[in-house]
């Protein structure tokens, strides 16, 4: 009987260039951060960061409630001007967590780079005994095992030759699942590497939007305090001219509304269903629900109310409701008073689109594919309101047509882009958003 050749040296040489890649592919991603920091000391920065997180977390939640007792009172310069003023410390604490945040995944990067590291070595180390044990066995190999035993002298000799075959046998064997095991591992933790940068690339997104954010705050701050000089009855003035052109822009927008003669097929649409839409915000508290509500009477000149209003101070993140495409954005031109002011549209698979209206920042591109829960945008009070909002709005896809608001016969708000729909196509949000 003759030992076969291809027995061990196809595995081996199978398993040699599966390791090449993988010692390879660690090599790519960790070539990007250098380990120069023991384990406890990364460890320690890590709870450190973590602590400041929490800190900071209790802060946001804070001037979070500060800002909706100041929301719920009577409109005044005074709590307008404070409501900017607290809206500036919570984004500039956001902007805190947000670095932290960032400093953390570096962190955490840094520690995985280490771990790594001690995986390669622990692979080389294996290798190296591996191709050893393979050394021996093609050395046995140079001749038959029937010309090895006939050579030995005596019955010890070759009971010894066969045992050292097996012994070799079992070495590769063993040799070849630490090395599939260490394989396994090294593949957990480059994906956790991909996991973090990914983290990273969002938290850094995160950040550029919330900069943005502070920016137009103090200037709106800024432009507040031109406008009234710092007088309540200069700003009695503006808040009321304010009231009065939304009142004159829905009442244009409602007329050519009801003109729209588009028919709407019933099948295309889902049927109501509570959770079929998540909530476009973490923290819920409705300020005013669709159709023809006590507030939408005093409000709307048509008597209802096309979507949901939500409380949200200015910079809250709002999120998706359903996974779908971005199929329109505005995120540069708003004027006070004309419709949604800077607002993301969202088609959805289903024969559904949802609106977000009166966003202070748009983080989002025409034609993007957005996922449950994911971050479109921050809350504002851009367009057509007089205090930050979000406004969020379900349409039937079909009725839907994106219009000059000139179109609606509004002189002031020409060159606004608004959206519009027949009554038809509006639908209840409520009917299909989670139960509260």
């Amino acid at each position: 009987m003759q030992i076969n050749h291809r027995k061990f040296s196809i595995p081996s040489v199978f398993f040699f260039g599966v390791m090449f890649f993988v010692t390879f592919s660690v090599s790519f991603f960790t070539s990007h951060f250098v380990f120069a920091e023991t384990v406890d000391e990364l460890r320690q920065k890590i709870s450190d960061n973590n602590k400041k997180i929490e800190d900071l977390q209790n802060q946001i939640e804070q001037y979070s409630n500060l800002l909706n007792s100041t929301s719920k009172e009577a409109k005044t310069l005074k709590n307008a001007l404070s409501a900017l003023e607290l809206t500036q410390k919570k984004l500039e604490a956001n902007l805190s967590l947000t670095t932290t945040q960032i400093s953390k995944t570096k962190l955490t990067l840094t520690e995985l780079n280490g771990d790594i590291g001690t995986a390669e070595k622990q692979i080389e180390k294996d290798l190296s005994a591996m191709r050893e044990n393979i050394r021996a066995t093609y050395m046995t190999e140079s001749q038959s095992v029937i010309e090895e035993l006939l050579g030995k002298k005596n019955l010890s000799d070759s009971w010894n030759y066969v045992n050292a075959l097996h012994t070799i046998q079992s070495r590769m064997k063993i040799d070849l699942e630490n090395l599939r095991d260490l394989r396994a591992e090294l593949t957990i933790k480059i994906d956790q590497v991909i996991g973090e940068k990914t983290k990273l690339e969002t938290y850094q997104k995160n950040l550029s939007d919330q900069k943005k954010v502070v920016v137009n705050t103090k200037q709106e701050k800024d432009k507040l305090l031109k406008d009234t000089q710092n007088k309540e009855s200069n700003y009695k003035a503006i808040l009321a001219e304010k009231i009065q052109q939304k009142e004159v822009f829905e009442k244009e927008l409602f007329a050519y509304e009801s003109k729209l003669k588009i028919a709407i097929d019933p099948s295309a649409i889902p049927g109501a269903r509570a959770g079929a839409l998540s909530w476009p915000l973490d923290k819920i508290s409705v300020t005013q629900y669709f159709g023809k509500t006590i507030s939408a009477k005093r409000l709307y000149v048509s008597g209802t109310h096309n979507g949901i209003d939500f409380r949200a101070s200015i910079g809250t993140p709002v999120k998706t409701a359903l996974s779908g495409t971005v199929t329109d954005t505005e995120a540069i031109r708003a004027k006070s008073g004309c419709q949604y002011g800077k607002f993301v549209l969202i088609k959805h698979p289903n024969g559904l689109s949802t609106i977000y209206g009166h966003l202070s920042v748009v983080s989002v591109q025409l034609g993007d594919t957005v996922i449950t829960g994911d971050t479109i945008g921050y809350s504002g009070d851009t367009g057509y309101a007089t205090g930050p909002h979000l406004h969020f709005g379900l349409y039937a896809t079909q009725g839907i047509r994106i219009v000059d608001s000139s179109s609606l016969g509004s002189s002031r708000c020409a060159g606004i882009k608004t959206v519009a729909a027949p009554p038809a196509a509006y639908l209840d949000p409520s009917a299909y958003l989670p139960k509260s």
